[in-house]
């Protein structure tokens, strides 16, 4: 019992943080309930247990399933820990006036590139507001776009799957 619990409270938050599915309690506990009865091999098997768990009308209505094959996706490939690593190595191999474009699909890829791409645009607080900014606490990059470039209402005809897309660029100033 304390092992299937332990199981199903690391599912429950691997669909909450990486899916950020709200039933992610449910989805879990019935993934392990079920895995008890019989082993899971297709896709589609996972789909019932996910719309068991939750019901017909909010499945259909939240696709939670698309929620959870993301959250498995990322946690498998490690895909957030992956994107931490290579972005910042990505900037230090920049000359200078070279220039980074990243694509993001989710709010928790987009949340990383964001925060990095402004932490290494502004000043070091400690020296912020001195006459003189010594070099090495100067920025490393410049945001060419304060805001994320979005897919247009073209674009989204053509590819209703670049909906969630959001473009961050910046540029190195120095080296």
């Amino acid at each position: 019992l304390n092992e299937r619990s332990n199981l199903s409270l690391k599912f429950s938050n691997i669909f909450f943080l990486y899916g950020e599915e709200k039933m992610s309690k449910i989805i879990a506990k019935k993934i392990v309930s079920e895995r008890l009865n019989k082993e899971i091999k297709t896709t589609k098997e996972l789909v019932k247990i996910i719309e068991s768990a939750v019901g017909a009308k909010y499945f259909n209505k939240n696709h939670p399933e698309r929620q959870i094959f993301q959250a498995i996706r990322i946690e498998v490939n490690g895909e957030l820990d992956v994107l931490k690593k290579v972005l910042p190595d990505a900037i230090s191999l920049l000359n200078k006036n070279g220039r980074i474009s990243v694509i993001t699909f989710h709010s928790l890829e987009d949340r990383i590139v964001k925060q990095l791409f402004k932490k290494e645009s502004e000043v070091d607080e400690l020296v912020k507001g001195l006459p003189v900014i010594p070099e090495q606490y100067q920025p490393k990059l410049k945001l060419i776009n304060k805001k994320p470039i979005l897919p247009s209402e073209e674009e989204l005809k053509e590819n209703t799957r670049s909906r969630s897309a959001k473009l961050r660029i910046v540029e190195r100033i120095w080296q």
